[in-house]
């Protein structure tokens, strides 16, 4: 019984896209990664993205945040090119 209130209760990646906003998502382990590409900063940060994501998901907990600059190449994924990550976790 214990085994299946803790399934019921973890967060799913369907439930995570409709609280964020972001252009790759991923859960491995328990912990998610969110990215968010870019082509020009705008002011926006790493830590700024990863406030919003705390902001946005209920009781997750940041891990690790920051950004990845890579050289335009067009067609490659989100992974591939310029982008904010951050990878949590969320206690229910």
């Amino acid at each position: 019984m214990t085994m299946v209130a803790t399934a019921a209760a973890a967060m799913t990646l369907t439930e995570l896209k409709s609280l964020l906003s972001a252009d790759s998502y991923s859960l491995k382990a328990g912990v998610f990664t969110v990215r968010r590409g870019f082509f020009y900063r705008n002011g926006g940060s790493a830590e700024a993205y990863a406030a919003r994501v705390v902001a946005a998901v209920p009781g997750a907990t940041v891990l690790d945040c920051g950004e990845v600059w890579k050289a335009f190449k067009g067609g490659a994924s989100v992974a591939n090119h310029s982008h904010w990550y951050v990878n949590f976790t969320v206690a229910r």
